[in-house]
């Protein structure tokens, strides 16, 4: 794909599905932490066309596309680059699947803990190409540091859920 005078190889498309400024997560089973659907692209597909069949085949949902939010590529751990489409609901029922367990609209100011971390970026670029910002190139880093401090996150979320669980059975 061609951003500006780069041409970028593109392994995989998600598609954030947006509804009244809120943006769609999957979570993923494993490993574990919230996302946005979408997948690796086939042979010649267009990557569009990857992010709305993945979005439907892990959620149950149907998007259509309404424009691209960027092109992210990786540095560090993984290589390769995603393309990031942002889309409206135009059918399907969401179902839990392996690849989703459960999915929720979060506001980008509102997202969990536990989101992989970068996709924090995407959401908040995708919330805006959905106002109307123009697509946006970011290059990510992936390092062993950010998968530590990744999973130090859902062991703090446990931690968290297990104090907050005594305070309540302490009051009643």
């Amino acid at each position: 794909m061609r951003v500006g005078d780069h041409v970028l190889a593109i392994h995989g498309a998600q598609l954030a599905i947006v509804r009244d400024g809120r943006v769609l997560l999957q979570l993923r089973p494993w490993p574990p932490g919230w996302e946005l659907p979408g997948g690796h692209c086939e042979p010649g597909e267009d990557p569009a066309t990857t992010a709305t069949r993945e979005a439907e085949e892990e959620t149950g949902l149907q998007a259509t596309v309404g424009g691209l939010v960027g092109i992210y590529s990786f540095d560090g751990l993984r290589r390769g680059g995603d393309a990031v489409y942002w889309g409206t609901l135009s059918g399907g029922r969401p179902r839990r699947t392996i690849e989703a367990l459960s999915t929720r609209f979060f506001a980008p100011s509102e997202l969990p803990a536990t989101v992989f971390p970068w996709f924090r970026q995407r959401v908040i670029d995708a919330a805006a190409a959905a106002a109307g910002a123009p697509p946006v190139h970011r290059v990510q880093p992936v390092t062993p540091r950010h998968v530590l401090f990744f999973g130090m996150r859902w062991l703090a979320t446990a931690v968290d859920l297990l104090r907050s669980a005594r305070r309540k059975a302490r009051r009643q």
